[in-house]
């Protein structure tokens, strides 16, 4: 049976985690932000793990199904790099920034970033809905 045969699956699992990575972040740092300890314990930072980690497998499983080149393919190349800025946006927010106002700026930033992501997605195109296709 042939990888490409899960198409479809692979797919919509994609999305799925896709949506509940952005949802389990955005819950978690608007809770961080209105002074809840429970988005820094570990039951969460466990569920961000396994989402996260589900969503990379459903993505590398995709460019195999494709047979992708993801660093041939500049808008894959792009999702790649921005989600590495993302990581690290998220990382800020949760957990490095200090202050209420520094929490919310990278908190907005993630979300922007977690936002521009889907929109290189659905655009194929390294410039997400920005680009004139």
């Amino acid at each position: 049976m042939e990888l490409i045969e899960h198409y479809f699956l692979l797919r919509h699992l994609h999305i799925g985690l896709v949506a509940a990575s952005g949802t389990l972040f955005a819950l978690r740092a608007a809770a961080h932000l209105a002074g809840a300890n429970w988005p820094l314990a570990r039951p969460a930072r466990v569920a961000s793990w396994v989402i996260d980690t589900g969503l990379l497998a459903a993505g590398i499983a995709l460019w195999a199904a494709l047979r992708i080149d993801p660093f041939g393919q500049p808008w894959l190349g792009t999702k790649l790099l921005l989600l590495l800025l993302y990581i690290g946006l998220g990382t800020m927010a949760l957990r490095r920034a200090q202050t209420l106002a520094t929490r919310a700026a990278w908190t907005a930033a993630a979300l922007a970033c977690f936002g521009f992501i889907v929109t290189v997605a659905l655009a194929h195109h390294p410039l997400g809905l920005l680009s004139s296709r």
